[in-house]
């Protein structure tokens, strides 16, 4: 896993939220990222996103800001597939 400046982030809910809080904001894997996306000054949400795979499209997931578990085991499960 790779952070938006291409250097490498642990695989680890912590240590991927700490990277999307506090660090560039993405984290990427083979086919599959995870990142902040800013609706307004005050709000935020994780946005999951899965590269395509042959004829499927590609796959965007968002989640609000206080659902971080729902995101990281969405972009877990992805992931692994």
């Amino acid at each position: 896993m790779f952070n938006g400046d291409g250097m490498p982030v642990p695989n680890s809910p912590l240590a991927i939220e700490k990277e999307l809080l506090q660090g560039t904001g993405s984290v990427m894997a083979d086919g599959v990222a995870i990142y902040v996306e800013h609706l307004n000054v005050s709000e935020k949400q994780y946005v999951v996103v899965k590269s395509p795979v042959k004829d499927e499209p590609p796959e965007t997931l968002r989640f609000p800001s206080h659902n971080y578990d729902g995101a990281w085991r969405k972009f877990s499960e992805w992931l692994l597939a």
